[in-house]
């Protein structure tokens, strides 16, 4: 018998989410749910869906489910998995799993009485040149990581043109989410202490209500010290839409990561220049799925069929939504924040944009 999955949130993950699941022999898509009703029933009628709904709890209460994958709007995620739960669903949630850390440890702890399975989609953890520079990490061949810095960074379009919901997030929310949690998955430690600083004004000007960047250093429980930057306000010039790079310097050696303009294929067409992704979704072949953005999707499959640990699961996510709430709280206050090492909740809560 298949596994039958619905997806909730028809946007740009929504369709990888959907494509996946209609790719995969061991699923059935279900059905597809959007607010836009018109959106949902074109996911669905593309990916072969049996069904679409512009309503989650019509979506719930109308079709027969195993599992399900939220991937809408950051600061939406935590009502729909908390439904999706109690149903007896397993769920694979986008980041963040919640905006506020009371938020995620509520949904944590949901999961673990319910007895299902969560996957947060932090696909970088499947991404090849993270996958092996934790290896390289953990193998000693950089020795004790001392100091870092990782930019993942967007240009305008993302919060003017790509996401209509942007006011209601940013970029740490957004972006970070992916950042701290990759730099936990790299360095198998936890942060300490963060001090965070953030800057807003021209996206306002631009007619979006949110912060232009932040900039935090996050300290870990073994001593390295990470810099990291998550900003909203890269020029349109860029030849890709993001910007990311990491740099881990350890007493033995060095790592360095660019998976954004990584000039594996520089393409001159049209008059502009681009760097086009090799990596996150690009096919391997015919009816291939492709990409480890895709393949982290996928893996929520193998993880619900086979009963073993998801890629990240709910304290993962709990963990990330934790520090970014402790960057966001120092960014406001201008006093740095401490977290307990053992991952329980800590300092005050402040949450995404409302």
């Amino acid at each position: 018998m298949k596994m039958r999955v619905g997806v909730i949130g028809a946007g740009i993950f929504g369709e990888h989410h959907a494509a996946v699941y209609s790719a995969l022999d061991a699923v059935e898509l279900v059905a597809v749910c959007d607010l836009q009703a018109e959106r949902a029933k074109d996911v669905a009628t593309r990916f072969g869906a049996l069904g679409w709904y512009s309503s989650a709890d019509e979506l719930f209460e109308s079709v027969d489910l195993d599992a399900v994958s939220i991937a809408t709007p950051d600061d939406t995620h935590t009502p729909l998995v908390l439904s999706a739960v109690k149903r007896g669903l397993h769920v694979l949630c986008e980041k963040p799993l919640a905006t506020t850390g009371s938020e995620a440890r509520l949904v944590a702890d949901a999961v673990r009485e319910a007895g299902v399975t969560l996957m947060v989609d932090f696909h970088n953890r499947v991404n090849p040149p993270f996958v092996k520079s934790r290896q390289a990490i953990g193998d000693g061949e950089i020795g004790a990581v001392r100091h870092g810095y990782l930019r993942l960074s967007d240009t305008e379009y993302v919060p003017l043109g790509m996401l209509p919901w942007a006011q209601r997030s940013s970029a740490l929310w957004f972006l970070g989410s992916h950042g701290v949690d990759l730099l936990r998955f790299l360095l198998d430690d936890e942060v300490v202490r963060v001090f965070g600083v953030k800057r807003r004004g021209k996206l306002v000007e631009l007619g979006v209500d949110t912060d232009d960047f932040h900039v935090a250093i996050l300290e870990f429980a073994q001593g390295a010290v990470v810099t990291i930057e998550h900003s909203w306000i890269l020029p349109t010039s860029q030849p890709t839409v993001y910007d990311f790079k990491l740099e881990l310097v350890g007493d033995k050696g060095a790592l360095y990561v660019d998976t954004s303009h990584n000039r594996c294929l520089e393409l001159h067409s049209g008059g502009k220049m681009s760097y086009p992704d090799l990596l996150g979704v690009a096919p391997t072949g015919g009816g291939r799925i492709g990409g480890f953005i895709q393949e982290s999707i996928a893996s929520f499959v193998d993880a619900v069929l086979t009963g073993s640990r998801p890629v990240a699961d709910a304290n993962d996510g709990a963990r990330a939504t934790e520090i970014i709430e402790a960057i966001e709280h120092s960014a406001r206050s201008g006093t740095p924040v401490t977290l307990d090492p053992k991952g329980e909740p800590s300092g005050q809560e402040t949450g995404a944009p409302s």
